[in-house]
């Protein structure tokens, strides 16, 4: 789908159009939006159409209420005395403007998209100086994602004849406009990964799709996949304990995007690395796939002045980490999941999905920021060789787990690779996942659980999701439920009981979060995909993470 602004009303043309289907790509359809009061956006540079949108308006007792539509299909230009035919119109309600969130220009875009698709090749929609900038891009952003589709399964592919949007709206909104493109081009890439089925999207596949993206744009990331031995030899168990139930191998992922400088992790290997190791030159095939320039986190006191300046850039250059939960197809483990809607445990690997497209909007984008993504992707499969309930397994940073749940695995792959990004010395990681069913209970479809350790992080965050409408809620994680998660026989256990849920899963993973570290924590098990007739990946949160990345360079 392209879609471009325009500072030009479209043209007529000279064929008639007496059916609703469309048969020639000249044709092409204004949109009109009216509010719930009846006043027409843009109505001063409308006035060629003004009387044909006011009786429309009249014979149909439009309304203007959000997604209410009325077209006449350009039957007035059906007259022997008419010799050009108009270009058709599409009146669509917006309802009040003083209630025009994300979700209803999420319905009024959709209405738009699906009301003109199989009948002309281009819309035009004046926009005027009806919408602030956020509204633009949601409105401009949702357009684009009415017309995404995956269909590829199927042995009739429905073709729609809509190619080109064009907006009519002030110049200044051109890169706005150019930003949601780049967006569109990741979220689309999130969803498509997440719609396959699990027989064909494993941990490999992951690795495969960020491979071919190090391919598609070698001057801006760098690509370095993890296998089993090489987890083996860091220590980390708790990944492992994960991957182990499945022949498909686990695979740790990592994504850099090196937009404003050159960096890598810092590969020392750990005491708890090192003692764990079980592979022969495991530590030594890492240190050849990462080499080490690790920017400092903190300056000595003592420090002369040259030598601050040159950390603050280092800090200033220092990597933000996303970091994605990527269970490919998630089975519970021995603690089997109930059969119904099974299916739907091909999306656990959402996570990982946004934080892949988040990397392809940012090389879309080309934004001058430094950013890791980090992909936790296993197999949560039954068998002889899968983790038992009760087994202990150690993490990579040493602290050992009691496996009470094999299906609360999320957090075991999260916790080791939460372990291994902060190596690069990140000025704030933030890991997504769809992790709790608890989260859903609390918040349902609508909002994204965010957790976090730094009020910075945090209310960066709740600012992207006011701009973008990618909404999430600021969750509590008090000390007090740390206790939950208290075993009798190793550091900690695995859940943490019936109460509080998606909380007790936050501290968990907090406890692999060394001190001083910024990290915040999305559990988007409620907002991920949709259920049902319509069961999809929704794309969310790339919106969230590359507006957050976006206001970033503009703090700086």
């Amino acid at each position: 789908m392209n879609i471009k602004l325009s500072q030009h009303l479209p043209k007529t043309h000279t064929q008639k159009i007496l059916k609703k289907e469309a048969k020639s790509k000249d044709e092409s359809c204004l949109v009109v939006l009216v509010d719930d009061k009846q006043n027409v956006f843009a109505k001063s540079a409308l006035t060629e159409y003004a009387d044909r949108i006011e009786q429309l308006i009249e014979v149909s007792h439009f309304k203007g209420k959000a997604c209410e539509t009325v077209a006449d299909y350009a039957l007035a230009g059906d007259k022997k005395t008419t010799k050009q035919n108009p270009v058709q119109l599409l009146l669509v309600g917006v309802g009040s403007v003083d209630k025009l969130s994300e979700a209803v220009l999420q319905k009024i875009a959709k209405t738009i998209y699906n009301s003109t698709q199989k009948r002309v090749a281009s819309i035009t929609v004046d926009l005027g100086d009806a919408l602030e900038e956020n509204q633009f891009s949601q409105f401009a952003l949702n357009l684009l994602a009415a017309s995404y589709r995956f269909d590829k399964y199927k042995s009739e592919q429905t073709t729609s004849v809509l190619t080109d949007i064009y907006m009519i709206a002030d110049e200044s909104l051109q890169p706005a406009l150019d930003f949601v493109q780049s967006v569109f081009v990741g979220q689309s890439l999130t969803r498509d990964v997440a719609n396959e089925p699990g027989n064909i999207c494993f941990p490999a596949y992951m690795a495969e799709q960020a491979q071919a993206l190090g391919k598609a744009y070698p001057d801006l990331l760098k690509v370095t996949v993890l296998g089993e031995d090489e987890m083996s030899a860091l220590g980390m168990e708790c990944f492992l304990a994960v991957a182990k139930g499945s022949t498909k191998e686990g695979k740790l992922v990592l994504m850099e995007y090196q937009g404003k400088s050159k960096f890598s992790a810092h590969t020392g290997a750990t005491k708890e690395a090192t003692s764990a190791a079980k592979v022969s030159g495991g530590l030594k095939a890492l240190a050849d796939k990462l080499p080490t320039n690790l920017p400092t986190k903190k300056t000595a006191k003592n420090t002369v002045k040259e030598n601050v300046d040159n950390t603050q850039t280092s800090n200033d250059d220092a990597p933000i980490v996303l970091v994605g939960k990527g269970i490919t197809f998630d089975s519970g483990g021995i603690s089997i999941k109930p059969g119904a809607a099974m299916d739907e445990m091909k999306f656990d690997m959402g996570g990982a999905a946004a934080v892949l497209g988040t990397m392809k909007a940012l090389c879309e984008a080309r934004l001058p920021i430094n950013v890791v993504g980090a992909l936790a992707c296993a197999e949560n499969m039954p068998s002889g060789d899968a983790t038992r309930p009760g087994d202990i397994v150690k993490a990579m940073n040493g602290k050992s787990v009691e496996i009470l749940n094999t299906d609360a695995e999320g957090r075991l792959v999260l916790a080791d690779t939460l372990c291994y990004v902060q190596r690069y010395a990140p000025s704030a990681i933030i890991d997504v996942a769809t992790l709790t069913g608890a989260c859903v209970v609390a918040l349902g479809h609508v909002r994204s659980a965010v957790f976090s350790n730094d009020e910075d992080v945090l209310f960066a965050l709740e600012n992207a999701s006011d701009q973008t409408g990618d909404l999430i809620w600021h969750m509590p994680m008090d000390d007090a439920y740390q206790s939950q998660l208290d075993s009798p026989i190793a550091d900690m256990q695995n859940i943490g009981g019936k109460g509080a849920g998606a909380v007790t899963a936050a501290c968990f993973l907090s406890r692999f979060v060394e001190e001083g570290q910024a990290w915040a924590h999305l559990d988007i098990a409620g907002t991920a995909w949709n259920s049902g007739a319509e069961k999809a990946a929704t794309g969310r949160p790339v919106p969230l993470f590359m507006q957050y990345l976006k206001n970033r360079l503009n703090r700086a």
